[in-house]
């Protein structure tokens, strides 16, 4: 008996002019390992949804099938990791999982953690959620799934926030648990698993399977189409971008001296003396939890700190002081779209600095350069996790900004709009803007930066170029 089995599905958003899913079929036998590619915005997460359970019954949204038969016993690892959580503290958040298994209260404490250890995720059980990292976050929703002893298991972009190693691990943490489980994946960074999966379902750009097949068939007999829809492969890194080298430095836009950031009331990271000019793209590196978007946040005095921060030789004292000269673009780019339409979110910056026809032109022509044109009608908060972090960086490009803070600006991007994104990076640093990023992607950190930075045991230090 087939685990997942979905004839003629058809669903529609109630904001949106058409179809999401037409007549959809798609079958995953139990046991299965199943990777479900497609560029952003093809419904993979939404399919995932459907699969699961959670549309209609928690998201309530308009959907039809012929027959539909989905696993009872599931549990989700999101791609944003806070919209799973439903308590403050870790142990809150485990031992809820574990009330709802009928476990006695005197085995929880262990079982929480064999789950973090499992998942490599050394943090007091006390802690507050909101004071974890990114990644931290992500492997904490991965333990509450290892928690729920699944039947099924549905993954979409488990390991977006974590550092190579960190996925690495966890992809075999995940394989030690599969066996006996269904198993479905919707993955950009697909080199770990791709080896590993039964099978590789292809969706286009129009929310239609194309291709199903296993994945040496689908890389073999299928990589231009892979590639035509911009989907991530082990081969993809072969067609990536190449530039230039970057004109030497311009003028130093930002110092900072003697800058100490705690944690929980310990130091997590100091830095003596660093500067950044204008033209530079400077990669941050560090494992998870070692202070890199913290950096990126007392930049912007968005948290407290020790010691000076210093723009065009100016000393910072608050955020209002460099705001849009600065401009992060956050990990999480729901926490910074301010308005209900996506339109919106790129023209209120372009307002301020164009008439109002010309202000509207440079808009559409923004969005069209991000793939962003046809979503400009719908809510910042409806659209594609990649899509949404499009938008994010997108909303950057309004003001112009001299530095430009990116934390993971490529999580949840296909291959055709991460390539584009980078090509869009090294145009800005060219024409003087500077750029701090953090990212993962051990591709990206080998090919592009004019200086890489690694936060090690407390300590911001410079990297070699191509070190590994």
């Amino acid at each position: 008996m087939s685990a997942i089995n979905i004839r003629n599905l058809n669903l529609k958003f109630p904001e949106a002019p058409v179809k999401l899913f037409t007549d959809l079929n798609i079958e995953v036998e139990a046991g299965e390992k199943v990777l479900l590619l497609g560029p952003s915005g093809s419904g993979k997460s939404t399919l995932l949804n459907v699969m699961g359970g959670l549309i209609p019954r928690v998201i309530h949204t308009p959907m039809k099938t012929e027959s539909i038969e989905i696993p009872d016993n599931n549990a989700y690892v999101f791609q944003d990791p806070d919209s799973q959580f439903t308590m403050p503290t870790v142990a809150e958040e485990l031992a809820f999982i574990l009330e709802n298994r009928n476990i006695p209260k005197e085995n929880m404490e262990t079982a929480m953690l064999e789950a973090l250890s499992q998942t490599g995720l050394d943090i007091p059980l006390n802690l507050n959620i909101n004071n974890l990292s990114g990644g931290m976050k992500q492997k904490l929703a991965i333990a509450s799934a290892l928690l729920q002893d699944p039947d099924t298991l549905f993954l979409d972009e488990p390991t977006s926030m974590l550092d190579d190693e960190s996925a690495s691990s966890l992809w075999d943490v995940i394989e030690n648990i599969w066996h006996n489980r269904t198993v479905v994946i919707v993955e950009h960074r697909v080199d770990y698993i791709w080896d590993k999966v039964d099978r590789v379902i292809l969706m286009n750009d129009q929310a239609q399977i194309t291709h199903d097949g296993t994945p040496d068939d689908v890389l073999k007999n299928y990589k231009h189409l892979l590639n035509e829809y911009g989907v991530w492969h082990p081969d993809s890194w072969q067609d990536a971008p190449v530039f230039n080298p970057l004109p030497p430095a311009k003028e130093v836009l930002l110092e900072i001296k003697d800058l100490h950031l705690e944690r929980r009331g310990m130091e997590i990271l100091h830095i003596n003396d660093l500067t950044v000019a204008g033209g530079e793209w400077i990669m941050l590196e560090g494992k998870n939890g070692t202070g890199k978007s913290s950096l990126l946040l007392a930049i912007m005095k968005l948290i407290p700190s020790a010691g000076s921060i210093y723009y065009r030789n100016k000393k910072v004292a608050k955020t209002k002081q460099i705001a849009g000269e600065v401009y992060p673009v956050f990990q999480n780019p729901e926490l910074q779209f301010i308005t209900h339409k996506v339109f919106d979110e790129v023209f209120i910056n372009m307002e301020s600095r164009f008439e109002y026809s010309e202000a509207v032109r440079q808009t559409e022509v923004i969005l069209q350069q991000m793939g962003l044109n046809n979503t400009a009608h719908l809510h910042p908060l409806e659209i594609s996790t990649g899509q949404k972090r499009r938008l994010s960086v997108a909303t950057a490009f309004g003001g112009v900004p001299n530095i430009l803070l990116l934390d993971e600006p490529t999580f949840g991007l296909d291959q055709k709009h991460a390539f584009r994104m980078l090509e869009i990076f090294q145009e800005l640093t060219e024409a003087g803007t500077a750029i701090i990023m953090i990212t993962h992607d051990e591709n990206i950190k080998m090919r592009y930066p004019s200086r890489r930075l690694i936060i090690e045991d407390g300590i911001l230090q410079e990297k070699r170029i191509h070190d590994a």
